[in-house]
């Protein structure tokens, strides 16, 4: 019996510990002299100049010349991380999901299993489901599926989204599947706080391209501890268009990882098209004020 009351006092304390750290300690992706902003201009520019460059070199100052673009490929979610954030209801089925240039705006389609013709979408931040051919917006996105949406949206433009950040600094080299990679850190201020994501973008030396990101995912509706973060690999750059697209996206914990395997989920694209839809098929709600890049208050 004293045995049993320990292993549960000890669990207790235990858990009280896991949670007064889930609480009181943010993933801080600074580096210490990025923490004490002690950076010289010279290195200021050159990580705005590395991030620049990988935009140019991935094609997405271009990207202005398109309205829309459309992704069909599978997303797999594995293991308990990914049976607790997989938002789609269902899992490696073939999907599309559309999106319009440079704001959230954006909808998904199961195009097979289960749940072949599902729709749903999101339009200024408002949720939409398309039901018997009619757009509703009277339903609660419970599983996450507007997180998904705009997660997806921002990292295929993700380094033009990073651009304007008012926080860009350097943050040393690595090595990353046997190439030198430069890290540019990206914020929008130097506090580790809940009012802004942080961005460390690995670029890779030779290729010029960004290979990977971590993040911290501040505004995530699941139930993760605040000293997690997480890792994007982009791999398989194809051009379409003149611009690179990476048609495999691994979503890893905390740093990225050389084993590709080694995920939360896996979006793999069969076929990326530009302008294969008008605007007007995912901003199917009328009256509806354009936020663009903005994202809503709370």
């Amino acid at each position: 019996m004293k045995k049993i009351i320990k292993f549960i006092q000890g669990l207790v304390v235990l858990l009280t510990l896991f949670i007064l750290t889930s609480i009181f300690w943010k993933a801080d992706l600074r580096t210490a002299d990025i923490k004490n902003n002690t950076q010289n201009n010279e290195e200021i520019a050159y990580a705005k100049k590395l991030l620049d460059i990988a935009i140019k070199k991935q094609g997405l100052d271009k990207i202005s010349q398109f309205s829309t673009y459309q992704v069909t490929g599978t997303d797999e979610w594995k293991g308990i991380m990914g049976n607790i954030g997989n938002p789609w209801g269902w899992n490696n089925d073939k999907m599309a999901m559309r999106f319009t240039v440079g704001d959230f705006d954006s909808q998904v389609e199961a195009l097979e299993g289960t749940k072949k013709g599902f729709v749903a979408g999101m339009q200024s931040w408002d949720y939409y489901e398309k039901i018997n051919g009619e757009y509703q917006t009277d339903m609660e996105d419970d599983s996450g599926k507007m997180f998904a949406m705009a997660a997806f949206h921002y990292f295929f433009e993700f380094g033009n989204r990073l651009a304007n950040a008012p926080f860009i600094r350097y943050a040393g080299k690595a090595q990353f599947n046997g190439q030198n990679i430069e890290k540019v850190f990206v914020s929008w201020g130097n506090e580790c706080t809940n009012e802004y994501d942080q961005y460390l973008v690995w670029i890779g030396e030779k290729s010029g391209l960004i290979e990977a990101s971590s993040f911290t995912t501040r505004d995530t509706p699941l139930p993760a501890p605040a000293f997690i973060y997480a890792a994007l690999r982009f791999d398989d750059y194809r051009n379409v268009d003149g611009i690179l697209i990476p048609f495999k996206q691994t979503a890893q914990m905390m740093d990225p990882k050389e084993d590709i395997n080694d995920f939360i989920h896996q979006l793999v694209i069969e076929k990326f098209e530009w302008d294969a839809f008008p605007s007007s098929e995912i901003r199917p709600l009328k009256g509806i004020k354009p936020m663009g890049d903005d994202k809503p208050s709370n």
